[in-house]
């Protein structure tokens, strides 16, 4: 057994940076990725360290810390020797760190290096692309100053459908699967008077429109799940070694991305009206994840407030025959339609939107934990799963509060500072100050940290202020 272990997950880049340093130091370490592994492991290092984050690393039988602790300890000269005196030492007389057996693996944790996706062909799918190849979209004028290019009319469609022979189920199944849209918004039937168009067409922004989605329609949850692992792969495969830079420009010109393209035009079809409330909200939180990183590729790194209120504004995708830009997901869905500095302080879906439907009945203020917005203050990504996806919510928000980036308590100035997500969002935490700091306290998990925050709020005069937000970003140069 090696004498250093590093627990990390997949995408980590301070887990990253930790094994880089690692390896200049020329120091050999056994790197078990608490992702591919039952919850044990994570369980087991939780009640071996206090933390839930990632990267915790051993010396021997000694929790040396994260990777901050780590490049403190090599840093300083005397603690450096005490650290290499440890490791020749030997270990000691406490508990070994878990090494899990390799046969206990969740088989499906790690996509490998080449990228799979098997499409199955849809026989309803290529009547749609036969209506796509056949001249009869045009554009019509929808008013006095507007127009929908590649449409047909209702009565148009059912006739081509007929000189193919098929009926009018399959026209229904058009519309079913999303793979023919109601110009103005997603239709249940087929009207002879109304106009439709294929759903890539319909949407040109999203950008996973560039193609109609061919495949038969899959469990929208899987196929979230799916795609957040196959990002999460590539964003490890061109994260640089020190972790602090993501080579999306190599991203995007790797034989994986268009595996991933693929993967993507999928979401078209999908269907999401009928999920549950635990399935929606991971299924949204992975979505966002996503096209963050595919925005970040196709437009690049977005600059000062402007570019960043146009990035998160206009990067889109279609999902089952409606357009979703990453605000619309994150303010409309997610928070429950509340409005915010993105979305300038307006309502994000208006009442009479075709997708308020689907928004959640309540904000789960945990989110802002699990969204990466591609900044270097935001979250770390981790893939989340409807059946799981209250106790994943959590030990993400754990793993973040001990950060220094989102929670500093100093008792001798009785002072604490908070992540500037609880200035932006005070609405989803709590109505007064003392009810936001109420709520970071109860999903404060790092036992250290908490009785320090207790002892301070018991405290009267205690100052609140705001972390600096670091929207540096963290695209190669």
């Amino acid at each position: 057994m090696s004498s250093i272990v590093v627990y990390s997950i997949v995408g980590c880049p301070h887990c990253k940076a930790a094994k880089q340093r690692l390896k200049e130091e020329k120091l050999q370490f056994v790197d078990v990725s608490v992702d591919r592994f039952p919850p044990s492991v994570r369980e087991w290092v939780r009640a071996k360290t206090g933390k839930t984050s990632v990267p915790q690393i051993f010396f021997h039988d000694r929790h040396l810390g994260g990777n901050a602790e780590l490049q403190a300890v090599l840093d300083d000269p005397q603690q450096r020797e005490e650290a290499l005196a440890l490791l020749e030492g030997g270990p000691g007389e406490g508990e070994l760190p878990l090494m899990p057996n390799p046969s206990e693996a969740i088989e499906d944790a790690d996509p490998g290096d080449d990228l799979e996706f098997v499409c199955e062909e849809d026989e309803v799918a290529k009547v749609a692309r036969k209506l796509e190849e056949s001249g009869l979209l045009a554009t019509h004028r929808t008013g006095l100053f507007s127009s929908s290019p590649s449409s047909i009319m209702g009565a148009a469609l059912t006739s081509f459908l007929e000189e193919q022979g098929v009926g009018a189920g399959v026209g229904q199944a058009l519309l079913d699967t999303h793979l023919v849209v109601g110009v103005g918004g997603t239709s249940s039937s087929l009207l002879p008077n109304s106009l439709y168009t294929p759903a890539h067409l319909l949407h040109p922004r999203g950008l996973n429109n560039a193609a109609m989605a061919e495949c038969k329609v899959r469990d929208a949850d899987t196929m979230a799940r799916d795609l957040r692992k196959v990002v999460l792969k590539l964003f490890a495969d061109y994260l640089s070694e020190d972790g602090r830079t993501v080579d999306y420009k190599g991203m995007g010109a790797s034989a994986n991305w268009g595996k991933f393209l693929l993967m993507a035009t999928q979401l078209q079809r999908v269907s999401i009206e009928d999920m549950s409330e635990a399935t929606k909200l991971a299924f949204f939180i992975n979505i966002y994840n996503v096209l963050v990183i595919h925005g970040t590729v196709v437009k690049g790194v977005p600059g000062g407030l402007i570019q960043r209120y146009k990035f998160f504004s206009s990067t889109c995708y279609t999902i089952g025959g409606h357009l979703w830009s990453l605000n619309d997901i994150e303010n409309g869905i997610l928070r429950s339609n509340r409005s915010s500095m993105a979305t300038l302080y307006r309502t994000p879906l208006a009442t009479s939107d075709p997708r308020t439907p689907l928004i959640l009945p309540s904000a789960d203020a945990r989110i802002h934990f699990a969204l990466n917005c591609g900044a270097k203050s935001c979250p770390p990504i981790k893939t989340f799963s409807g059946e799981e996806v209250e106790e994943q919510l959590e030990v993400a928000t754990a793993a973040y509060l001990e950060g220094e980036d989102a929670l500093v308590v100093d008792a001798a100035r009785r002072q604490i500072k908070l992540s500037m997500l609880f200035k932006w969002y005070a609405v989803d935490f709590g109505n007064t100050r003392e009810e936001v700091l109420a709520w970071v306290l109860k999903h404060l998990a790092d036992p250290s940290k908490k009785k320090v925050m207790e002892e301070v709020m018991k405290e009267e005069g205690v100052k609140v202020s705001y972390i600096a937000y670091d929207w540096g970003n963290n695209g190669k140069e």
